[in-house]
């Protein structure tokens, strides 16, 4: 398995620009599975700038918060990917559906060695009232330094979730426990993410640590659907603003704004005694929208220093 020259660790400081694409569902067989990675590689082939593609590990929790894994686990999409292509790849888990801290650590294990990956998202569960049995997140994230110790290559990182009280106080100690870096909720208006940022920023000049990059996460909207679904996934969209994305239904309004939103953020932090660094993650939430994705990607190459 070749494992990409340039590991994205390396590229957590420059802006890192990544391509979230959900795996596709178990049932859909081997061939579906291999068209799926044909047009992944064909799309990032094709790019100018991609520093990462992320698989997330879509879980849905019954009553009692016991997991149900719909889609093809988010490694075996990651190493195929991997294997002769230039990008490096990103993998999710849900740590807290694990028995133990144990499980995890073999978990990691075999991904970093019979999968060959380097890069994760570790990930609690998406509800408080449940007693979950595996690891927090922090104990997970102290699971994987231990566990790569002497891999420089291998980078953590959590979920950030700006609405959520506390989040600056929880990126903290994510932080100190190895993470490198967040990826945030699909974002469809600056505030509070802003604020949290500023802060972070802040925590950390005061606590003396190195801020983690923050991938700013969007997406392409074409329809009521998606926005369903974003609205599912735990997403704050304002009322105006699904209004207008549903008033045309390509699209384009949706890209329109997450560079807008983009461009906002970017400015505010830019101005702060203890500036954040920053890349953006584009998801694609919906299959449908793979092409419009892909061309988010293209264009968020851009923006670093673009103006609104």
């Amino acid at each position: 398995m070749l494992i990409p020259g340039v590991a994205f660790a390396d590229r957590l400081t420059d802006f890192p620009v990544v391509l979230e694409i959900v795996p596709p569902h178990r049932r859909s067989g081997s061939k579906a599975a291999e068209r799926f990675l044909d047009r992944v590689r064909s799309a990032v082939d094709d790019l100018p700038r991609i520093d990462a593609v992320n698989f997330p590990e879509i879980v849905d929790e019954n009553r009692v918060g016991s997991p149900y894994y719909r889609h093809v686990d988010p490694r075996r999409m990651a190493s195929a990917l991997n294997d002769g292509s230039r990008i490096d790849t990103i993998v999710n888990k849900v740590v807290v559906h694990l028995e133990d801290a144990a499980h995890l650590r073999a978990y990691l294990s075999e991904s970093m060695t019979a999968y060959g990956l380097r890069n994760f998202v570790l990930a609690g569960g998406s509800s408080g009232r449940h007693v979950y049995p595996g690891p927090d997140v922090l104990t997970a994230n102290e699971v994987l330094r231990a566990l790569s110790r002497s891999r420089p290559d291998v980078a953590c990182g959590n979920i950030l979730i700006p609405d959520r009280p506390g989040e600056v106080d929880r990126m903290i100690r994510k932080t100190r426990a190895g993470c490198r870096f967040f990826t945030t909720q699909v974002l469809f208006r600056e505030e509070p993410t802003t604020s949290v940022l500023r802060g972070y920023g802040a925590a950390c000049a005061l606590a003396g640590v190195s801020p983690a990059t923050v991938l700013l996460s969007f997406t392409p909207v074409t329809d009521r659907a998606d926005l369903e679904l974003l609205s599912w996934l735990g997403a704050t969209i304002p009322h105006d603003v699904k209004a207008s994305i549903l008033s045309k239904e390509d699209g384009e309004r949706s890209l329109a704004l997450a560079r807008s939103v983009w461009s906002d953020i970017r400015d505010a932090i830019e101005d702060a005694p203890n500036p954040v660094p920053l890349g953006v993650n584009v998801e694609e939430i919906s299959t449908h929208n793979f092409d419009l994705a892909v061309r988010l990607v293209r264009d968020a190459a851009a923006w670093r220093n673009a103006s609104h």
